[in-house]
């Protein structure tokens, strides 16, 4: 490496310089600091033809000091100091790159390209990272956004989208990149976690099928006016079988005519890895069937020579969504002691069936503990802070309250009764109590305790199998939609796609516009003010509509993990 002084008309800009844009305001600052303190810091250059050299790292004093010659404060023999050095396509990439990253943060487009570059010649994620100080997570962020199409990348450095939904964004396919810009531009109010939604999580519709849809057997859910882009399967995994069939067969149609074919399964193929095959370059198709149904192809590509640590290393995607359960803990919980304060209040409604819970739950204890222990349900506490009570709360509360007034009893937060006094042994003055309660209050007495602490076994999960609560909840003929109506609680712990399908299961569609146009909040409001006016008749054709009689299959007894309708069986 050799350290010179070198004419200004003897540099040349780097062609692959790592920074596409540029700040002006920037480079205005550093020609004044150079035009009073002069270059401080050397250029790296390497010679070129004709005694001329290309600057390696520093481009913007370079271009600070075209804008002084511009403004005729220094001329084209104005002496620059420069380090030479002899490098290779690669090396120089790497040095460019890393002076930007090091020295003024390149926007996050340019960025992601050259690192894509820099791994395209050779590069390890380890040597990023060392270089740059950056994580390997971010390096494998920044290379997703090197794979967004154009209109979206320009729109990031415009400063139209934050980065967050930028990320997202690198989920969808091109045609739905464009699609969300344009929502964005024309006013939707969408979030990054419902950018991810709508790109990941939604039902498989018609218009993304590549199969003939007369092969799909199953039934198909429709909005008001049946377009494919709102018609969707309901046999998932019926279209994914149909969907990877006509993958295959295309491949295998392709592979006849390409030099090779590559079949891929992720939400965003690494397209940064190949690059368009040059004029008689015989070329490869890359065919991404994506785990939300999209299929995307790609023609005429070539390989870069990338290692296969690098396309190991970041074959992950950071923002794909990660394995989630249909029903989520909240809901779960939600759910079960809903139906909990439900089956409680109509077992207070039919003594024979309470009398019979009661036999059957003392046996039990007395056959997993010698000694019984009782305690109240957690539903029948659940709501001690909450605006908005269940129906059934009133007439659990309502014996809940003599029994507590008749023996001088509290319920604490744990649904532990205490006497209110603070004795430490209580038992003589409850025994004089019942002692002088008539024959039918001490037979309700010992009912209503024990219905107190029947309920879901678990709020931990579902209870999807065949239990004791169940079969009760059965012969009691419970009709959920009596007792409960989808209220924003319940609406506000679903995702976007399950309150889509609520919309269309609820017949909710049909007073709505388009779905998609929707943001989760908005759903959610929509929705719970749907439901709130259930029993009305339905303006089109004089029937009761479905939002009087719509239940989530979580509601059932047993009960199911789909949000869908548990009617609909």
């Amino acid at each position: 490496m050799t350290l010179k002084a070198v004419a200004l008309s003897a540099l040349s800009p780097a062609k692959g310089n790592p920074r596409r844009r540029i700040d002006k305001n920037a480079i205005i600052g550093l020609a004044e600091s150079i035009k009073t303190d002069g270059v401080l810091q050397n250029l790296v250059v390497e010679k070129s033809a004709h005694g001329k050299f290309t600057v390696i790292s520093g481009s913007r004093r370079y271009l600070a000091l075209r804008l002084l010659k511009r403004q005729r404060v220094i001329d084209d023999n104005y002496k620059v100091p420069v380090k030479v050095r002899a490098l290779s396509t690669e090396e120089s990439l790497r040095v460019a790159t890393m002076e930007n990253v090091q020295r003024v943060n390149l926007d996050p487009i340019d960025e992601a390209d050259a690192f894509a570059r820099m791994l395209q010649h050779g590069a390890t994620v380890e040597d990023l990272c060392a270089k740059t100080g950056l994580s390997a997570q971010t390096i494998r962020r920044r290379l997703a956004l090197s794979d967004l199409c154009a209109p979206v990348k320009d729109a990031i450095q415009k400063g139209e989208l934050p980065l967050g939904i930028a990320e997202a964004l690198t989920l969808g396919t091109e045609d739905q990149q464009r699609t969300v810009l344009k929502e964005l531009r024309a006013g939707a109010l969408f979030d990054r976690d419902e950018i991810r939604e709508m790109l990941c999580a939604e039902k498989p519709t018609v218009a993304i099928a590549i199969f003939p849809v007369e092969n799909y057997t199953g039934s198909l859910t429709r909005d008001l006016f049946a377009e494919d882009e709102t018609t969707y399967f309901d046999d998932v995994e019926q279209f994914f079988s149909l969907q990877k069939e006509a993958v295959e067969a295309m491949a295998y149609t392709l592979r006849k005519k390409s030099a090779w074919v590559e079949v891929l399964n992720s939400y965003s193929a690494p397209w940064w890895q190949y690059r368009e095959a040059k004029k008689r370059e015989p070329g490869g198709v890359v065919i991404n069937l994506k785990p939300n149904g999209h299929v995307e192809v790609k023609k005429r590509l070539v390989r870069h020579e990338v290692r296969e640590e690098v396309a190991q290393a970041t074959k992950e995607m950071p923002d794909a969504p990660k394995e989630r359960p249909i029903v989520s803990g909240g809901l779960v919980r939600y759910v079960g002691v809903h139906k909990s304060m439900t089956v409680q209040a109509c077992l207070l409604q039919q003594p024979r069936k309470a009398r019979e819970v009661m036999a059957v739950s003392l046996l039990l204890g007395m056959i997993k503990h010698p000694r019984v222990r009782i305690d109240c349900h957690p539903c029948v506490t659940e709501w001690d802070e909450a605006e908005k009570k269940p129906k059934a709360l009133a007439i659990v509360r309502s014996e809940l309250s003599q029994l507590l007034a008749n023996f001088g009893l509290q319920v604490d937060g744990q649904g532990k009764l205490s006497p209110k006094g603070g004795e430490e042994d209580p038992s003589a003055s409850l025994y004089t109590i019942a002692k002088a309660l008539p024959d039918e209050e001490l037979e309700r007495l010992s009912t209503v305790l024990i219905v107190l602490s029947f309920g879901q076994q678990t709020l931990d999960g579902l209870d999807t199998k065949p239990s004791l609560f169940n079969s009760i909840a059965s012969d009691l003929q419970i009709a959920m939609r009596d007792w409960w109506t989808p209220d924003e609680d319940f609406l506000t712990l679903l995702r976007k796609e399950q309150l889509e399908t609520v919309a269309i299961e609820s017949d909710a569609s049909l007073v709505m516009s388009r779905l998609k146009n929707y943001s989760k909040k908005e759903l959610v409001n929509a929705l719970s003010k749907y439901f709130e006016r259930s029993g009305e008749k339905n303006a089109r054709d004089g029937q009761d509509s479905r939002r009087a009689t719509w239940l989530p299959g979580a509601m059932g007894f047993p009960a199911r993990s789909a949000i869908s309708d548990s009617t609909s069986d």
